[in-house]
């Protein structure tokens, strides 16, 4: 005589194949979004910074040099010795030319630091996108294996 499980059994091992068949597919899809934002995101700082070499013109994390106080380097700035802050220093002709050197630089560490930046979050998604995809696609692969084996038996 055959040993058969009762049906009422069966539905509480169904469900839980369900849900574990969504939960695969699910964190298996995250992990490959990842991976893709990660690959888009290495590709776009690649053609932006060295295929069509776009400048971004803004210092977000700069700190501005002493000589502009005023917004631009040739801008009279208050002077800080006088107390009621009326009398305006004009920068001298050095004082331009080393704040427009500064200011050039500062635009040359800022690309470098946004381009590091970029970089590193885009390897980051991949880093960790891919591992994720390929442990749990592995696992659905296996369980559609197995139930393919099963079937045939």
């Amino acid at each position: 005589m055959e040993n058969t499980i009762p049906a009422v059994d069966q539905k509480p091992k169904k469900a839980v194949k369900i849900i574990r068949n969504v939960y695969l597919y699910l964190v298996s899809m995250i992990g490959l979004v990842v991976f893709i934002f990660g690959a888009v995101g290495l590709i776009n700082t690649v053609f932006q910074n060295y295929v069509f070499q776009v400048d971004y013109d803004f210092n977000a994390y700069s700190q501005p040099y002493p000589a502009m106080r005023g917004g631009t380097c040739a801008q009279p700035y208050p002077d800080s010795a006088d107390k009621e802050g009326k009398k305006m220093i004009t920068p001298t002709t050095q004082e331009i030319a080393d704040c427009n050197d500064q200011l050039e630089l500062q635009k040359a560490q800022n690309r470098k630091n946004r381009i590091g930046q970029d970089f590193s979050i885009a390897f980051a998604q991949m880093a960790v996108g891919l591992p994720v995809w390929l442990f749990h696609w592995g696992i659905i692969q296996k369980e559609a294996k197995r139930r393919e084996d099963e079937e045939k038996n």
